[in-house]
């Protein structure tokens, strides 16, 4: 009888068969199966601003960490960058451990603020509009003067000066 040869090349890799029972495995499928965030949801800036409604709506603004990180979703280390950013600008204080308090401006304030602020630039852009229309006025108007002025047909009517002729406009 003839031993069994033995296949020196690559084998194939075979995938285990699992044996998945639907009602026990779906709680661990599905944390396997772990949707990632969108790049913008876990953005800083994204984080920051959640960050910031948390505090607008924490009484005295003073918020704890541990619930902060809960609430946005992330690890408590991603809150430590945005506090530590806030606390180098004098915006929070630590009060213990895992505890800060808001000590900026009023919070109000600033969202008022901002609304002035785009009312302003919205007033800035309308004036901006208007300076530009009143300068090709002048400039037509200066165009219209010269040539009257220059016009060898309007030569033959006397004018005393400029102001005789602005007169015979306005008068």
């Amino acid at each position: 009888m003839e031993a069994p040869s033995s296949r020196t090349g690559p084998q194939p890799h075979r995938t285990p068969m699992l044996d998945l029972n639907l009602d026990d495995d779906v709680p661990v499928v599905k944390k396997t199966l772990k949707v990632k965030r969108p790049r913008f949801d876990a953005s800083l800036v994204y984080l920051t601003r959640k960050f910031m409604d948390l505090v607008k709506r924490a009484p005295d603004g003073v918020l704890d960490l541990n619930d902060v990180a809960t609430a946005l979703g992330v690890q408590k280390r991603r809150v430590y960058d945005i506090t530590s950013v806030l606390d180098g600008i004098d915006l929070i204080q630590k009060r213990s451990k895992n505890h800060i308090q808001w000590v900026g401006s009023n919070l109000d304030q600033v969202v008022e603020m901002a609304a002035q602020r785009q009312n302003l630039k919205d007033e800035l852009s309308d004036l901006s509009a208007m300076e530009e229309a009143l300068d090709e006025l002048i400039k037509d108007c200066a165009h219209q003067l010269f040539d009257l002025t220059d016009d060898k047909e309007n030569a033959k009517y006397p004018f005393n000066s400029c102001i005789t002729l602005a007169c015979g406009f306005i008068c």
